[in-house]
Parts: C-alpha cells; sequence; structure tokens
C-alpha cells in the first residue's frame, strides 16, 4: 500500500498526475469487498496550492460482481469521477464527504482508504446482469424459470394467508 501514499512536500505548486492499477493486491488489503474481483485504472490528478490539495479522482475499469437476481458472476463496467479536498490543521479530521484535514506537519497524503470507498460508492445498487440485445434479462434461463416457479409459490401462500406478516394485522396499538 506504499505506493498509495503520495508525498506532496517535495512537489511545486500546481498540478501533478498519476496514475494506479487497481487489482486484486489492492483489495486484498481490505477485510471486505462487496465483488470477487476486479482491475480498475485510477488517473488521479493532485492540484497543490499553499493551504490545500485538491484531489481529482476518475476511475475507469470493471469488477465481477455476484448477480442479486442469479447469484452468478458478471461484468460491472465502472468509469466515474470522484473530488477530495485535503486541508491543512491540527490534526486528522473529515469535515465531510469531500473534505478532510490532516496535520500541516503531514508530508504525505495516503489515498488508500478514499480509493477503496470510493470504488465501492461507484457500484450500482443493484447488482444484476445486464439487459441482452433483444430486452430479455442477462441471466441464465434456467435461474430465471427457477425463480418463477418460487415466485408462484409464494403468491399462492400470501393468497392463502400464509404470509409471516400475516399476524401482525391483529395487532392494535392503543395511545
Amino acid at each position: 500500500m506504499k505506493q498509495y501514499r503520495i508525498g506532496f512536500t517535495g512537489l511545486s505548486t500546481g498540478t501533478h498526475r498519476f496514475s494506479f492499477v487497481i487489482g486484486p493486491a489492492f483489495f486484498d488489503g481490505f477485510q471486505v469487498a462487496a465483488f470477487e474481483e476486479g482491475s480498475v485504472k485510477l488517473e488521479l490528478e493532485l492540484e497543490k496550492t499553499s493551504t490545500m490539495l485538491v484531489l481529482h479522482f476518475q476511475f475507469e475499469g470493471e469488477v465481477l460482481l455476484a448477480c442479486d437476481r442469479c447469484l452468478e458472476s458478471y461484468s460491472q463496467p465502472l468509469a466515474f469521477g470522484k473530488r477530495l479536498l485535503v486541508k491543512f490543521g491540527d490534526a486528522h479530521a473529515e469535515q465531510s464527504d469531500e473534505i478532510v484535514l490532516i496535520p500541516a506537519t503531514e508530508s504525505h497524503v495516503d489515498i488508500a482508504q478514499f480509493v477503496y470507498e470510493f470504488i465501492h460508492l461507484g457500484l450500482p445498487l443493484r447488482h444484476v446482469h445486464p439487459d441482452r440485445e433483444d430486452g430479455s434479462p442477462g441471466c441464465r434461463p434456467e435461474a430465471l424459470e427457477t425463480l418463477r416457479r418460487h415466485q408462484g409459490r409464494q403468491d399462492e401462500g400470501m393468497a392463502k394467508g400464509d404470509s409471516p406478516w400475516a399476524g401482525l394485522r391483529n395487532l392494535r396499538f392503543d395511545s
């Protein structure tokens, strides 16, 4: 993770560019990842001023996700940007999602945790295979048929009143 510690004290005021390829070795350094594997290219533009650093992250690549519908893996493309302001202060602190403070005595900024979080925030909320060209779901047809059969059984149970929530209908709250 040393490569994600960027030394800024020797940099001149102005814009500086860095490139990173983020792969399995990076994600192995963290406890949990929302995906199985991936390769993401990061282009980082660092603007140094006398009072702060402005970091512009541009991510592009893909990760392997488990489909929420059929549980099979699929490749999810990623392409997005994020911005982070690093201000100099007395101690480490996060002022907001986009602004962090580091001590004025620091000579490096560690971006590893931010990269990890930004990639996870760049994932879609719902992980499903992309639709095919004809508009049909991208999941295996056998998996979709199994889901339809189980959905039919659940609908039958609801019609009979076998809902796990049926007992709650009789609750009354008097104030």
